[in-house]
């Protein structure tokens, strides 16, 4: 339900643009003008008060949505606070009633409908779906009912069935003179409750359970029934959301973030400002705010790689054939371990044109009480891989970070003439220019790319595999451990798609590696630090 004061502001504005007046001029009105209009606003306060439906108007984005309604599955995949809820509600009561609007861009339903609006508990439904429908979160207190969008001479308050203060269904009256039906149910309930009944129209209220949106789209099969879904998607790309973000066949979906809502309503009210947005922003934890303001699909708690089967992201050595791909191309990325702790030497493959990434194989070498880079040098300079471009992360610039000396792990490595890519792997800029290393950026690239089937890992790369299927976020957005060929995948696939990765030209290793010592391997110098020594060029 509304409050006064603001029905009282919006019927003020309504009066105030029939008459095509100026909000700021009002004080410069004639006594018996003014008299007018306030009485005028008066009686619309009254009117709007169970007649919302009348009175509404539609964001830019809202109209976006209305706009998509000849899909059959269609989401608004948004951040906190734009509205989202209001949209799928305000489209359902048009639907229920056959009141549309003058400017309805939308589907229309030439008859009433059955539909069922659910959300995700029975306390959540009251608050959010039954107050925002009927205007009220206690069905017995019957004064109230008609303050949502649903104008009160709708509801056939006789049909009403209720469960205390919630309820679960009753009759709308449509314009036709029948009557549509409106069905509440939360994603609690045993899916066997929701069999046997068809819909029009099905409503969820965020991101429900994959079993109990099958149940109740199945219910829309034979009436060609519509589906809409309003959600924050905090629980990352998995389930429903994954459908939407990836555009599968009859899914369509609108993103609306903060930035796509003004700071007023289309009443002239506040609506977002500014200083509540950084306040929100700062309330926000930092694993959910891409989510809570831009309506992307983020971590939630939980496991992060929620793949039911593994094999079908899996490929055996000799299954894919990367000297038969004419533009593949590929890039070696490290993960670098301190004292005692792992490094991890990752070589992925990228076909550009089908933007499909291989993690072909990775080497984990264990730390032992110092940190010896020459465990690992020899792996990169190998004959098949010698040349492949190397990304590092920032601290590889570390003097003395890695190396026990005075050098700086990416400084050795520009001795041994490897391929370095000049700068330090890093995500790409955000909206405001700045670049982090943060993980949930790749880990996010990760999820989406398992999901599409476009990264796939070698079965050999079981620590890899164990670390993915072990790994989980909590409440805070802190990622488990261990993590570190999660991390060298990581840095990898950021490579790729950040274009880093080189093809494979026609030398052959041996060409390769006769280029190396030419450059950098001179064998009469006596006084080579040892380190170099650990190479040998036969």
């Amino acid at each position: 339900m509304i409050g006064q004061d603001v029905l009282m502001a919006r019927a003020l504005r309504w009066a105030v643009d029939k008459y095509d007046l100026q909000m700021d001029n009002l004080g410069n009105l004639s006594g018996p003008l003014k008299e007018q209009l306030m009485d005028l606003a008066i009686s619309v306060t009254e009117d709007m008060k169970f007649n919302h439906l009348k009175y509404f108007r539609p964001f830019d984005h809202q109209l976006k949505f209305f706009a998509t309604g000849e899909h059959s599955r269609r989401g608004i995949l948004a951040a906190n606070r734009i509205g989202k809820t209001v949209s799928t509600c305000y489209e359902t009561a048009c639907h229920l009633t056959g009141l549309y609007p003058e400017w309805w861009v939308g589907h229309r339903y030439t008859a009433p409908i059955t539909c069922m609006v659910a959300g995700e508990g029975w306390s959540q439904v009251a608050l959010v779906l039954q107050n925002e429908l009927l205007g009220t979160q206690d069905v017995k207190i019957t004064e109230n009912l008609g303050t949502g969008v649903i104008p009160r001479s709708c509801i056939i308050v006789d049909t009403m069935r209720n469960d205390g203060a919630n309820c679960i269904g009753v009759e709308i009256k449509h314009v036709s003179g029948a009557n549509s039906y409106l069905l509440f149910a939360n994603y609690t309930q045993e899916v066997r409750q929701l069999q046997g009944f068809k819909l029009n129209l099905a409503v969820f209220d965020e991101q429900p359970p994959d079993d109990f949106f099958s149940e109740i789209v199945t219910r829309t099969a034979t009436t060609q029934g519509k589906v809409l879904c309003s959600f924050t998607p905090l629980k990352g790309l998995n389930g429903l959301v994954s459908k939407f973000w990836n555009h599968e066949q009859g899914y369509n979906f609108i993103r609306v973030s903060w930035d796509d809502v003004p700071e007023y309503d289309p009443w002239g009210q506040p609506f977002l400002l500014k200083e509540t947005r950084r306040q929100l922003e700062r309330d926000y934890l930092p694993h959910e705010r891409e989510a809570r303001i831009a309506g992307k699909p983020v971590m939630g708690k939980g496991a992060v790689f929620q793949l039911g089967d593994w094999t079908a992201v899996t490929y055996k050595t000799g299954e894919v054939d990367f000297n038969r791909m004419p533009n593949i191309q590929r890039v070696i990325a490290l993960d670098l371990g301190l004292v005692n702790d792992k490094t991890v030497i990752s070589l992925m493959y990228w076909e550009p044109h089908e933007k499909v990434a291989y993690l072909h194989r990775q080497i984990v070498i264990q730390g032992i009480e110092e940190a010896v880079p020459t465990q690992y040098v020899n792996h990169l300079l190998r004959p098949e891989v010698f040349g492949t471009p190397i990304v590092l992360p920032a601290d590889a610039s570390t003097k003395g970070r890695y190396t026990m000396s005075s050098n700086s792990i990416r400084e050795l490595f520009e001795g041994y003439g490897l391929n370095l890519y000049e700068k330090a792997i890093m995500n790409p800029p955000d909206a405001d220019g700045k670049q982090t290393n943060h993980k949930s950026y790749g880990i996010n690239q990760m999820r989406q790319m398992f999901e599409t089937g476009t990264l796939y890992i070698n079965e050999n790369c079981t620590n890899f595999l164990t670390e993915a299927q072990n790994y989980f976020v909590d409440e805070k957005g802190r990622f488990s451990d261990p993590d570190d060929c999660i991390d060298s995948c990581r840095y990898a696939l950021i490579a790729v798609l950040q274009g880093i990765a080189e093809p494979w030209d026609d030398r052959t290793p041996q060409q390769r590696m006769r280029a190396h010592r030419e450059r950098y391997i001179k064998y009469d110098d006596t006084n080579k630090p040892a380190w170099k020594k650990t190479y040998s060029p036969n």
